[in-house]
């Protein structure tokens, strides 16, 4: 039997997945943990998008700027049921700090902000 066991992923569980998605540069993975619209922050663009258009935003972000590695900073969760992230994403020589946050979403955490600013 599997009662008791929440269909939602706790903001730990939605962070581990995030850092891997970052970690990988995997769109797709990432666009899992997106809410239906989220502000985008990177270099060029600047945005409250959809989700279906963060998708590709982000597509094209990581084929640009494939990930040489990725770093959790900070994390810390708020009682207003967000969860923060601050890391710093390298492709090549290029140096991003980043910042993810999540909020509560019915039963899981999704990401409502993402910002890559360049170092």
């Amino acid at each position: 039997m599997l009662y008791g066991i929440s269909s939602g992923l706790s903001a730990q569980d939605a962070a581990e997945m995030v850092n891997t998605a970052l970690k990988s540069g995997n769109a797709v993975k990432l666009s899992d943990h997106f809410n239906s619209s989220l502000d985008i922050s990177l270099p060029d663009t600047d945005q409250t998008m959809s989700k279906s258009h963060a998708t590709q935003v982000m597509k094209s972000f990581f084929k640009n700027n494939p990930p040489k590695s990725y770093t959790v900073n900070h994390t810390r969760s708020s009682r207003e049921a967000t969860k923060y992230i601050i890391g710093t994403y390298k492709s090549g020589s290029k140096s991003y700090k980043t910042y993810v946050l999540l909020k509560k979403t019915g039963e899981k955490y999704l990401i409502v902000q993402l910002q890559f600013e360049q170092e």
